[in-house]
């Protein structure tokens, strides 16, 4: 056999799911994410996987063969490590966080600039690619905030109330129509766990006052 042969997962809103590759990484999804991954790895070639949205990688380690992930206009390279990369179509920037180990972060070939090509990441830092201007830039970060979601939470850091709602969406399943636009531009710092989607609206109501309806 030397043509690799694909799955594509796909997570609907409201779900988490995890799976094993074949050569025992293990691939934690977030919901409303989809993973194409070669159902067998192939030996003298690197082990690629393409994700739209948001998971988090535990890496086989294997010098021969480099373990790329391909989100949009980003590709991480590593060897074995620990990492989570959120890369949501409808968002502006794509998201690496290196928990363990060591990751490259390219530009696939037709996204490199002469300012940015490659950004090498150390652990407990952030590289954060921007889809628009094709530039990247790194900061330390607390990696907890950012790999939360793997046990339920819900982090939203400094974030615009239009992007929340494409998370609350698919956090919890739901579809939201809104019809205040004045709300879209306003920033909002909370985390939630075992909350209600009612009881994460009212959380907003308290802070900006809105009705709402739930049907």
């Amino acid at each position: 056999m030397d043509e690799l042969v694909y799955n594509t997962l796909t997570i609907p809103n409201g779900q988490r799911f995890d799976i094993i590759l074949s050569d025992n990484t293990h691939v934690f999804l977030n919901a409303g994410s989809s993973l194409r991954y070669p159902v067998t790895f192939l030996p003298g070639k690197k082990r690629q996987v393409y994700l739209q949205g948001e998971a988090f990688f535990e890496v086989t380690k294997d010098k021969e063969h480099p373990f790329v992930v391909t989100s949009d206009n980003m590709d991480v390279q590593v060897l074995g490590t620990k990492f989570n990369v959120s890369a949501y179509p409808e968002e502006e920037n794509i998201n690496t966080v290196l928990v363990e180990g060591s990751v490259r972060v390219n530009a696939t070939p037709d996204n490199v600039s002469e300012d940015i090509s490659s950004v090498i990441l150390e652990p407990g830092h952030m590289a954060q690619w921007d889809k628009i201007s094709k530039s990247a830039k790194t900061e330390e970060v607390d990696t907890d905030l950012y790999t939360s979601w793997m046990q339920g939470k819900l982090v939203l850091r400094g974030m615009r109330f239009k992007d929340i709602i494409k998370k609350l969406e698919r956090h919890y399943g739901v579809s939201i129509d809104n019809r205040n636009e004045a709300l879209n531009n306003r920033i909002f710092t909370a985390t939630f766990d075992v909350e209600s989607m009612e009881e994460v609206l009212n959380t907003f109501v308290s802070e900006t006052k809105f009705d709402y309806k739930i049907e």
